[in-house]
Order: C-alpha cells, then sequence, then structure tokens
C-alpha cells in the first residue's frame, strides 16, 4: 500500500470515530498529503486551502468554520493551515465551543506543530506524519529502479518528467524548494538573513552525508553569520524537511552537540537537482555519496536516533538504534569490501558491543562476521503512523 493510499485511510479512519481530535497531517511539500486529505474525504465536508503567496489572516478560518457547520458532513479539511496568521489561536476559541464538528489540518513545516499546536492547541491534536517517498513506493508506483532512486530520489509529481532532466530540475528548485524556503520558513519565522539561510541549503546539498565544521562552512559563505546563526538556520531547514543534521555518536549527550553535524537531505532529488551540469551522470565518489545520503534519508525519516562515529582513524557512516531498540553500526558500501575497510566498525563494536557490526552494499556480499543489510529493506523503512499528543 503506498503512502497516499495509507494516509487516506488513517485520516477516514479518525474522521469516521464519533469524537476524533483535531487531525494534522504534518509532512513534506509535494509527497501527497492533499492528494491523501482530499480523497479521504470523498466529497464530503468543506475543503479550504491556505497557500496562498500573502498569508491569510485568522478571520477567514471562523468563515470556513460557519460553512463546515452547514454542511451536513460537519467537516472541515484545511490545507497549509501554517500560512494563516493566528490559527491556533482562533481553532482553539472555536474547537472550544464546538460540539460536533470534525477537523483535519495540514501543514508542510514542522513550525506547525511548534508554533501553533503545542503552543496553543495541547491536548487537543493528534498527529500524523507524512514522509518522503521510500523505494518500495517509488518502485511499485512509478517503475523506479533502485539507480534512479539513489540518484534522483521520488517526488510524485517529478515523476513523470524524468526524461527531461532539465525541466525536472526546474519542477524540484521552483515547485518544492522554494516554496519550502520562501514560504514555509521565511513567512512562519524570523530570518534576518534569508540569503544566508538559502547559502546553507545550497552548500548542504552540495556536501550530502558529510560531516561538516560549521567553523569552515562559515567562512565558506559569502553572507556573514555567526555560529549559532548557522546552527538555527540548519534547525530551520529540518524543520522544513529538507536537511537534517546528525551528531557524533557518544553515550554522553552533551559530547554529541558538541561534535562536528553529518549533513542528510531528506530526498536525493534535493541534492541531484542543484548539480551542475544536472544533465552529467554523477562520478562512482559521487554515487557513493548519493547512495550514503539515501541511507541516512531513510533512518531519519523513519525516526531512528541515527549518528555517525569517528575516532582517531577510525570511522562508521552511521549508528542507528531503532524503535524496538534494534542498535546497528553500519557501513554503506557501492563496490566490493575489504575487510581493511571495515576497520572502524569493528572497532566501534568493539567498544560498543551491544551494537551489531551491519553492511548495506550494493555488491549484496556476504562478510564474515558482519550482518548484511538488505539494500531495498534499509531504502524502503517508513514510519508513518498517528500519534497523540502528549501533553
Amino acid at each position: 500500500m503506498h503512502k497516499n493510499r495509507l494516509l487516506a485511510d488513517i485520516i477516514r479512519q479518525r474522521i469516521a470515530e464519533p469524537a476524533p481530535l483535531i487531525q494534522v497531517v504534518v509532512g513534506p511539500r509535494q509527497v501527497g498529503k492533499t492528494t491523501a486529505l482530499q480523497s479521504a474525504l470523498n466529497g464530503r465536508g468543506i475543503y479550504q486551502s491556505a497557500d496562498y503567496p500573502v498569508p491569510l489572516q485568522s478571520d477567514i478560518v471562523t468563515e470556513w468554520w460557519q460553512d463546515a457547520e452547514r454542511s451536513p458532513d460537519r467537516i472541515l479539511a484545511i490545507d497549509e493551515v501554517q500560512k494563516i496568521t493566528g490559527w491556533a489561536d482562533v481553532v482553539k476559541m472555536l474547537w472550544d465551543k464546538n460540539d460536533d464538528l470534525k477537523l483535519v489540518v495540514t501543514g508542510s513545516s514542522a513550525l506547525l506543530v511548534e508554533k501553533g499546536l503545542t503552543e496553543t492547541l495541547a491536548g487537543r491534536f493528534e498527529l500524523i506524519r507524512a514522509e518522503h517517498w521510500n523505494y518500495q513506493e517509488a518502485r511499485d508506483v512509478f517503475d523506479c529502479t533502485l539507480q534512479d532512486f539513489i540518484v534522483y530520489g521520488c517526488y510524485p509529481g517529478a515523476a513523470p518528467l524524468m526524461k527531461d532532466i532539465h525541466r525536472w530540475g526546474a519542477y524540484i528548485r521552483d515547485a518544492i524548494v522554494e516554496p519550502a524556503l520562501g514560504r514555509d520558513l521565511l513567512q512562519l519565522h524570523p530570518v534576518a538573513s534569508p540569503a544566508l539561510l538559502r547559502q546553507i541549503f545550497g552548500a548542504a546539498v552540495a556536501l550530502p552525508a558529510q560531516v561538516v565544521s560549521l567553523q569552515k562552512l562559515q567562512g565558506t559563505l559569502q553572507e556573514r553569520g555567526s555560529v549559532p546563526t548557522i546552527q538555527n538556520y540548519l534547525h530551520l531547514l529540518s524543520q522544513a524537511f529538507l536537511i537534517s543534521r546528525i551528531e557524533k555518536y557518544s553515550p554522553s549527550p552533551f559530547r554529541s552537540r558538541r561534535s562536528s553535524p553529518k549533513l542528510i537531505v531528506h530526498d536525493n532529488a534535493l541534492i541531484r537537482a542543484f548539480e551542475r551540469p544536472i544533465a552529467t551522470s554523477p562520478s562512482p565518489e559521487r554515487f557513493g555519496r548519493y547512495f550514503e545520503n539515501a541511507v541516512g534519508a531513510r533512518f531519519v525519516e523513519a525516526s531512528w536516533e541515527t549518528y555517525y562515529w569517528k575516532h582517531r582513524q577510525y570511522e562508521v557512516d552511521f549508528v542507528v538504534i531503532g524503535p524496538d531498540n534494534q542498535r546497528y553500526a553500519i557501513e554503506v558500501k557501492t563496490s566490493r569490501v575489504a575487510s581493511e575497510e571495515l576497520r572502524g566498525l569493528f572497532e566501534f563494536c568493539k567498544i560498543h558491543a551491544d551494537f551489531e557490526p551491519c553492511v548495506v552494499s550494493l555488491q549484496n556480499e556476504s562478510i564474515p562476521g558482519v550482518q548484511l543489510l538488505a539494500v531495498e529493506d534499509i531504502l524502503s523503512l517508513t514510519r508513518l503512523t498517528g500519534e497523540s499528543d502528549p501533553a
């Protein structure tokens, strides 16, 4: 079952309950949230989109609410609700007076949760987290090959444009990245230097799955910005489901936070669309970065605790802890693996015996003393689920 149908089923089940909480669908742009919402509604209730270049005023929520109260289904769905100024306060007032109206809202920024739900609507909502499409979904729906998924990722709206790589790249930049930066971030959060935010994004997509010293990154940027400002802007890019930073593994959280981060791009389309020249295939070394990033992105999107490890000459690509306390130390390889290339893996597992040494390899070769994780399984990890607000 691919993401749109699974999302639609979750929404449909929730609004069928006698007295559901506010249903909040949060996830990246262009992954199927609107399609799933409209499928779940199936023509019932009132559907409205707030995705306008200029933020709407909060009185529009009252107007839509009244329309929904007059409708036979008494359902209101608002797409991109974070684009409405002061939406959470109005929803709280209306919801607390509500008898049986059912409300579903979507948002393309985790700032929706941070700035609206947790501050104003605590205890009144449930989250449904959407994700970027994984390999199984891309294969089943678009006949995407493993190679193409690694290089081009999967945004459903861009898939039909793949025969024209320049047109495909323009779609990713104009329909996904620009709205995420220009609308979802700059309109929702005070950003002192939009130019610096864009430069940090550009630097991050050029350095996928690489450990980056923020001090050195600071020196490469045309716009001036302190290291704390760069850290803050990386956090904002994470909230927009674009870039995440993972820290060096340490049993001490304080030591982890002091490390240089490894940058993970949430979908490889974001890397490819900014390559120059875009029509040239990535070099073997660059393809290795694509593959490593794709693996890291699936762990991040599936909400596994995800780190890297480095000590002197020893390195491990990913150190991950799963939802059922699975503990893996993972090396990601595109070519045949020589035993000396795994010294870091064995050294880490000698120090941290509760982690199992693993390899994710495109060669699918068995290695003595190391668990082989299937590429298709790792690139198909997901955590599409609903969860209650803990407050």
